[in-house]
């Protein structure tokens, strides 16, 4: 399926002015990111660099260096055709994903956990609350990875938590799937946050790994179903 101008226009709206040292690559990456996690570009949409460009006013420059940044992340794949594709969603990589996040995760937890501090704790805190207010899929997941990530960047081990954001890169698709698919979602989400949070705040490091397992573990069972053949 490829969106046209007409469907692009109608999906971005009226360009945004830039603020502040937001640059022209930013500017795209964050457009087409959160349509993608809104479920506004769905799987399979066809991205042509000419027209992005022509619908945000910019050049094909920005579009092209943020529909590479995409790709990197999982998000599309990248064509011959100098453009892009929203990527499907598989059950096989929902599957392999969470089997690794729910080994690895864990760990990031117990190398973070000597390292807590009352004032990092506070900054989860705050995240969460923000989670609570999110308004969109893709606000609540770029907001769902800060609240994790605040954490697991205490373990002091880059090469785990580079693993970790490859595969919560990809992730995110399924998270803001689930939440489309199931608006009940978020609230679940939100409760595992706090249960999460009430863990920190008592240094109860097996509560802490159970609430984050039981979170991952809500993107999983609502797309089984719907990803199974």
């Amino acid at each position: 399926m490829t969106s046209s101008a007409e469907d692009l226009a109608g999906i971005f709206g009226e360009p945004a002015a830039l603020t502040g040292r937001r640059t022209m690559h930013e500017f795209v990456h964050s457009t087409l990111r959160d349509a993608i996690l809104d479920g506004q570009l769905t799987s399979g949409t066809r991205l042509v660099q000419s027209e992005i460009a022509a619908t945000l006013r910019v050049s094909t420059t920005p579009v092209r260096e943020a529909l590479r940044d995409l790709a990197a992340e999982g998000l599309i794949r990248l064509d011959p055709h100098r453009g892009g594709i929203v990527r499907e969603l598989d059950l096989t990589e929902l599957e392999e994903i969470y089997r690794l996040r729910v080994v690895l995760e864990p760990e990031a937890l117990r190398l973070a956990w000597p390292h807590l501090t009352d004032e990092l704790i506070d900054q989860v805190e705050e995240l969460h609350h923000r989670i609570q207010a999110a308004e969109s899929a893709a606000d609540f997941t770029h907001l769902n990875s800060e609240f994790h990530g605040a954490v697991y960047d205490l373990s002091d081990a880059p090469r785990l938590l580079g693993i970790l954001e490859n595969l919560t890169a990809t992730w995110v698709m399924y998270v803001s799937a689930s939440l489309i698919q199931d608006k009940e979602n978020q609230e679940r989400a939100s409760v595992g946050h706090s249960e999460i949070l009430n863990a920190l705040r008592t240094r109860d490091l097996d509560a802490a790994i159970a609430a984050t397992i039981d979170h991952l573990a809500i993107t999983k069972r609502t797309l089984e179903a719907a990803l199974t053949p």
